[in-house]
């Protein structure tokens, strides 16, 4: 109403006249012309400025961005400080060397571009990799393999693959109703369930193959494969998961569901996937092979961005329905009816909306390169470095074999089978020889960095005392 008012004032209607039509007093018309504002700023002053509310809300911000955000309490700690420091008269704890709760979620209300969130782990090296840089350079060569290949505008042609570990029990702990105050509240499930694998692989187009589930063990019994996907796989292996003789057998059963013709099979760098003699059978398949970059998959692995991400959520509804329809078996599940879950959360997450949004999401299909936002690269920023990367170690030839090109300098000879492993599929059980184990050692190496370079250009009116991200997570 106010807005009307101030509308027929500008159209050179009279105050009395506008008074009359919309009902608002005289006075309160003359203030808003002066000032804008009908009302000055009511309640007490707030213990920080509104321009260092501002600064420190930008801090907050940044640090977010930079992976490293502050818990409630370092924040209250923080304003403490800074008062004590710049002798702001206050009434906090003393004791507690902290601000009050009231005073923090009266900051929240009075920046509404804050909220508290639950913050999601990411892991040092995925910080460390996901950078402009190693983006840019997987855009080039995923695009070079494109265009070889001449797949750029053919969904058809474009497939994602990856592995999802699943536990034969629920993932999380659900919300149930009990007694008002209760503290202990139990759901019986088997802590100690078996973890299984399974292998999905999904086309640009949309559509999913039958998947692969490697379950824990070494013999293979014909119930297994009951209830599952139609054309679905099944392999054993001594830790339930994926190896390399059975990513060759996967490619054995993948081909049965591929187009006529060569593809491109986008997939991550683990050892199981780098081998000759994955790259001999997919060459008898007409596959090319491309992998991700190291520590990245969080942000350009297609499945995980999309079709995966609710994986869990829909399997622990279906175990709930599972057990609600037969309360005897309250504890895990049986491989034999492990498809009679699996089935319905397999149609829910492998729809086309999901599997399209991923390859969307990692600027594949469509290709995209600037689909990954910046802030994403923000935790990068802590422990950056610029590292050469010779044109040599993958080149571009397009007289040659893409898929040899982009493996060659990651694949390891081929070794013995591993033991128990055997492989099924609709026509046929094999079994493989046993393999010798071999160590595999990584070296770790230890970071050290100061916040306060890239934070200070924000040019604050306070010094905040951040020095490393050790100090933020003082809770």
């Amino acid at each position: 109403m106010m807005r009307e008012a101030l509308d027929l004032l500008s159209k050179g209607m009279s105050q009395r006249d506008v008074e009359k039509k919309c009902g608002i007093p005289r006075t309160t018309l003359r203030n808003h012309l002066k000032t804008g504002s009908s009302s000055r700023n009511l309640g007490r002053r707030s213990l920080l400025s509104k321009k260092e509310e501002r600064a420190l809300v930008s801090r907050i911000l940044r640090l977010a961005e930079l992976g490293v955000p502050l818990v409630p309490k370092s924040l209250r700690r923080l304003v403490y400080r800074y008062c004590v420091d710049n002798n702001i008269r206050h009434k906090f704890h003393n004791e507690k060397e902290m601000a009050g709760y009231d005073w923090y979620k009266s900051f929240l209300r009075r920046n509404p571009i804050l909220s508290q969130r639950r913050s999601q782990n990411l892991n040092p090296a995925r910080a460390q990799k996901l950078n402009p840089f190693i983006t840019k350079d997987h855009f080039n060569k995923l695009e070079n393999i494109l265009s070889a290949l001449d797949i750029k505008n053919s969904p058809e042609r474009i497939f994602n693959i990856d592995e999802k570990g699943c536990r034969l029990t629920p993932h999380h702990g659900q919300r149930v109703l009990a007694k008002k105050g209760s503290r202990r509240v139990h759901l019986i499930s088997n802590e100690h369930a078996e973890n299984c694998t399974i292998v999905a692989c999904v086309c640009a187009l949309g559509h999913a193959a039958p998947p692969l589930i490697i379950f824990k063990g070494s013999r293979l019994k014909e119930s297994y494969k009951e209830h599952l996907p139609p054309r679905s796989a099944v392999a054993m292996a001594e830790k339930g998961s994926m190896n390399r003789e059975i990513f060759v057998q996967w490619l054995h059963h993948f081909s049965k569901f591929k187009p006529v013709g060569r593809i491109l099979l986008i997939l991550d760098g683990a050892s199981c996937h780098l081998d000759i003699s994955i790259v001999d059978a997919a060459e008898n398949f007409e596959i090319s092979l491309y992998c991700l970059p190291s520590n990245t998959t969080h942000e350009l692995q297609p499945l995980d961005k999309a079709a995966f991400r609710a994986f869990e959520h829909y399997w622990d509804s279906e175990i709930l329905r599972y057990w609600k329809d037969n309360p005897t078996n309250l504890r895990s599940i049986k491989k034999e009816n492990f498809g009679k879950i699996l089935n319905p959360v397999w149609k829910q997450c492998m729809s086309i909306s999901n599997i399209q949004s991923g390859l969307r999401a990692t600027g594949i299909f469509p290709f995209d390169p600037s689909v990954i936002p910046e802030t994403a690269f923000a935790p990068s920023e802590l422990t950056f470095q610029e590292i050469n990367h010779p044109n040599q170690e993958i080149e571009d030839d397009s007289d040659s074999d893409v898929s040899l090109n982009v493996l060659a300098k990651k694949l390891k000879p081929a070794g013995e089978s591993k033991p128990g492993c055997s492989f099924w599929t609709e026509n046929s059980v094999t079994e493989t020889q046993p393999k010798t184990k071999t160590s595999k050692v990584k070296i770790w190496t230890s970071l050290s960095f100061d916040l306060l370079p890239l934070i200070q250009p924000l040019s604050l009116p306070f010094s905040l005392p951040l020095t490393s991200p050790v100090c933020l997570l003082l809770n």
